[in-house]
């Protein structure tokens, strides 16, 4: 049997990384006719093959993969629509894993926005907005640091003097390793640093 993934799939368990790369001919009509030693069938998993170098090789193997008793898994990036028919004409079942994009679950330029605007009320809803949304603190804290650093870059341009931004650049780096020393919960730290904004 051959299958086609396109995209990425956990893969069944006892599955075979073949090297396709190091594969001889000779070797891969071995692998698609000979039985296992003791019963049983085998599985193979092939990545990029069918998009590689010697990608007409094993394509012209296809039949010989179907009609094995193995189980033959190919795992590529994509699939170019010549391949795809080439593997589907042969009996091979082709799967098209689509990716899903994890979208995030705050506006993370709102929180720096907020900071930058000296908007107390904005910044702590946006942290707690955030932290809701499963955000974690030490990415919130790294966030805020570096809109920090941004504002310090450009003095003109915030609503802060050079001391105050000194002084949040510190305090933020404080709060950090405060957590990490057990002082307090990062998330707590943070929402204590919006409210005395």
């Amino acid at each position: 049997m051959m299958h086609v993934v396109v995209g990425k799939k956990q893969r069944p368990t006892g599955a075979e990384e073949v090297k396709w790369e190091s594969v001889s001919t000779d070797e891969l009509a071995s692998l698609a006719a000979t039985e296992a030693l003791f019963g049983g069938t085998s599985t193979y998993v092939f990545v990029g093959a069918l998009q590689g170098a010697r990608a007409e090789e094993f394509l012209d193997f296809a039949k010989a993969f179907v009609a094995s008793p193995h189980t033959f898994i190919f795992e590529e990036e994509k699939l170019l629509k010549r391949e795809t028919d080439i593997v589907t004409k042969a009996g091979a079942k082709v799967e098209k894993i689509e990716t899903i994009k994890k979208e995030r679950g705050f506006d993370q330029f709102g929180v720096t926005f907020a900071l930058g605007n000296r908007d107390k009320k904005k910044l702590w809803l946006g942290l707690t907005e955030a932290l809701r949304a499963g955000e974690k603190p030490e990415a919130i804290a790294g966030l805020l640091h570096w809109k920090v650093r941004d504002m310090l870059s450009k003095p003109g341009a915030a609503k802060y003097t050079k001391d105050e931004m000194k002084n949040l650049s510190r305090e933020l780096i404080s709060l950090y390793h405060d957590s990490h020393r057990g002082l307090g919960s990062l998330d707590l730290l943070l929402e204590r640093f919006a409210l005395k904004l």
